[in-house]
């Protein structure tokens, strides 16, 4: 119990450590990424629930290449 409460400690004085890592010139690419994968997930799960599994292996890859060119530039 010592050890889960020492790691949780740790986890939350450390999180803003690895707020503040990014440079300040960051840009989008990093959210986008975050963004799309979710867009992606969803996109792959409806064509599996509405044409199969055979369609989703199909579109998977087209869906992830076409989303990943959508990224913003870094």
């Amino acid at each position: 119990m010592k050890r889960l409460a020492a790691l949780s400690a740790g986890l939350i004085l450390g999180s803003p450590t690895l707020a503040l890592a990014a440079e300040h010139s960051a840009g989008y690419r990093g959210v986008g990424q975050l963004y799309f994968f979710f867009i992606g997930a969803i996109l792959i799960y409806g064509v599996y629930d509405s044409f199969g599994k055979k369609a989703m292996y199909v579109m998977a890859p087209i869906i992830t290449i076409g989303l990943y060119l959508m990224l913003p530039p870094e």
